[in-house]
């Protein structure tokens, strides 16, 4: 009996040495896979940082420039180490144009980046590699459009055209509350050298070659069709005291007032940065007295001063606001659209005269958005200057222009309601929010309502920095019970899930705003919006 014990427990012992030899077998298999499986995770992790990269990178060059796009992605890829015709990798880039099914819209890319990984233990089992991909698809979302869907920005008296409002830019110098928020410099009331700089200033600067500061206009070119032409109405600012000559320029100081630059810029995928672009055209329009004109309106040659006044005969009780009791024409005050339409109707000049080819020439280009800077200089001088902007083509399709992401704006109308487009929303930004910020919206203002395309209304969320603020269910805010002087009002609207629009159809994709002044409006007021969130940024 002792021996077969015995016998037992050598067999056990046996049996314990193979259990032992089998989990250490297992052990070292399992930390082999371990250690396999984490060089490819790890690697998977640099391939998505390589994808996320080389999407980010080529993205901002979609729609318009699908090569440099895929350039640009391939190129961001390289650098982190994954190009395309190397042992084992492939770049591949894709948008819109090539499967519309793989992106969403015209503004995303997607860059799938594939990689073969070498493994280490799992070579034993016949796995010496492992083909990793993994993808990311960015987006970029250009700037609104903004004020105009039609070839001029604010209005054209030579055509008729009246979209209640001229473009605006206030003096380097000038007071935010006068409405510039971000070309006037000063903070609150303050003016002139020495005053206190606000924080939402644009500064302007020069370089030698390009200016920065000011306002950007977008002019979309549809097609390379035809070359391009820019004009300005009444881009000098005219001084007289404080009257209002020609389109509304209003002289705050005794100074000359501002001298205004437009600068004209060859297309490129980032409208609203410029320091890459190529400079096309610079032209600046320095002030003028009040008797100065474009135009040889007596005959004698001379276009700077002619006999028998200034351009405007006005009766004296017309040219000054507010306005005189029994001013003619009845209600206008100072030289408004009216006046133009009035004065050139009545052969007292020709209006087609006060526009400015810039710098005398047309420009030959491809289709794209021209971005068009608009600044003052740093002189000392803070008068505020109105203009408008025009833009044709020799062939091809209208162009059209808009503020790029925000605008500045003398308002300028008779009637009690007024509606102006404010911002192209695309649907591709259905689900988004979008917000909408209107700076000095006081004198006199009723009320303000946003609406959709087609004039439906819904529900947003409002605040001022006076510390007003309300959930509105049709977004129509009685901005006449508050005093926005000198302040801002932020608006959030929830773009629905289920948003569709159709650009050139109808209303299109334009947003638009409609303001209540009582008795028409003579107001300067800067208007932003855009869609929250980061302009490039990665959706998958």
């Amino acid at each position: 009996m002792r021996r077969r014990f015995a016998e037992i427990r050598n067999d056990e012992s046996g049996f314990s040495l193979v259990m032992v030899a089998m989990m250490v077998t297992v052990l070292v298999a399992m930390a082999a896979f371990a250690v396999d499986f984490g060089w490819l995770y790890w690697n998977g992790i640099k391939i998505q940082h390589g994808a996320d990269a080389a999407a980010l990178s080529g993205v901002v060059y979609e729609p318009n420039d699908q090569a440099t796009a895929y350039s640009e992605a391939r190129n961001a890829a390289a650098e982190n180490g994954y190009r395309t015709g190397d042992p084992g990798t492939t770049v591949t880039p894709v948008d819109h144009n090539d499967d519309a099914t793989a992106v969403y819209n015209a503004n995303q890319l997607k860059v799938s980046v594939t990689d073969t990984v070498p493994t280490f233990f799992m070579t034993i089992f016949g796995v010496e590699s492992v083909a990793i991909t993994k993808h990311a698809i960015a987006e970029y979302v250009l700037p609104l459009a903004m004020g105009s869907d039609e070839p001029y920005f604010g209005q054209d008296p030579e055509l008729g055209n009246n979209p209640n409002y001229w473009a605006n830019i206030h003096g380097y110098k000038a007071a935010t509350q006068w409405g510039d928020r971000y070309s006037a410099q000063c903070v609150g009331s303050s003016t002139g050298d020495g005053c206190t700089v606000q924080d939402h200033a644009r500064p302007t600067t020069f370089d030698g070659t390009r200016y920065t500061g000011g306002y950007v206009y977008g002019i979309e070119k549809g097609d390379s069709a035809g070359s391009l032409s820019v004009e300005v109405f009444d881009g000098h600012f005219y001084r007289g005291g404080g009257d209002f000559f020609l389109v509304g320029d209003e002289h705050k100081s005794g100074a000359d007032g501002p001298t205004t630059v437009f600068q004209l810029y060859a297309p490129d995928p980032t409208p609203l940065d410029t320091s890459d672009n190529a400079v096309l055209c610079t032209m600046t329009f320095g002030p003028l007295a009040a008797d100065q004109h474009y135009a040889d309106f007596d005959g004698d040659g001379d276009l700077g001063s002619n006999a028998g006044g200034g351009l405007w005969n006005a009766d004296p009780d017309d040219d000054v606001y507010p306005p005189a009791s029994g001013a003619t024409p009845a209600g206008d005050g100072y030289f408004d659209w009216r006046d133009i339409a009035e004065y050139d109707a009545n052969n007292a000049w020709d209006v087609g005269s006060v526009w400015d080819q810039l710098c005398g020439t047309s420009y030959a280009g491809g289709a794209g958005i021209y971005p068009l800077r608009v600044v003052t200089l740093d002189n000392g001088d803070f008068g505020l200057n109105r203009y408008s902007i025009r833009s044709s083509t020799s062939a091809g399709p209208a162009p059209r222009m808009f503020g790029l992401g925000d605008m500045s704006v003398y308002v300028n109308f008779a009637t009690n309601y007024a509606t102006f487009d404010l911002a192209e929303v695309s649907q591709v930004h259905a689900g988004k929010t979008l917000v909408i910020d209107l700076w000095d919206s006081d004198s006199g203002i009723g009320n303000v309502s946003v609406k959709k395309p087609g004039g439906a209304t819904q529900s947003c969320e409002w605040e001022a920095t006076t510390g007003d603020g309300a959930t509105d269910s049709d977004c129509s805010i009685p901005t006449g019970s508050y005093n926005f002087n000198n302040h801002s009002m932020e608006i959030r609207l929830e773009i629905p899930n289920g948003y569709t629009c159709t650009a050139g159809v109808g209303d299109g994709c334009w947003w638009t705003i409609e303001i209540y002044y009582p008795g028409g409006a003579n107001d300067t007021t800067t208007w932003s919006a855009h869609i929250e969130g980061n302009p490039v940024r990665l959706v998958e």
